[in-house]
């Protein structure tokens, strides 16, 4: 049994939509109360997760030095 929190720290996913997943059966989970509870941490995603652009790179992934990199105001 898992809390929701560890349920999504575990699965990679956030808080909200480990409930959407219990509320929708595609996690099984009980709740107690107000609380949800995550009987099974089975869950295969249908998708895959969105891939981070190159914007959102670090300058060392895209070939570059820190230094090398300008700031948008720096001039």
């Amino acid at each position: 049994m898992h809390s929701v929190s560890e349920a999504a720290t575990r699965l990679g996913l956030t808080d909200r939509h480990i409930r959407f997943l219990l509320v929708r059966g595609e996690l099984s989970g009980r709740k107690l109360g107000h609380d949800w509870v995550v009987l099974n941490l089975d869950y295969k995603r249908k998708r895959k997760p969105k891939s981070r652009g190159k914007s959102d790179a670090a300058p060392e992934e895209l070939g570059q030095k820190p230094d090398e990199v300008w700031m948008e105001g720096s001039l």
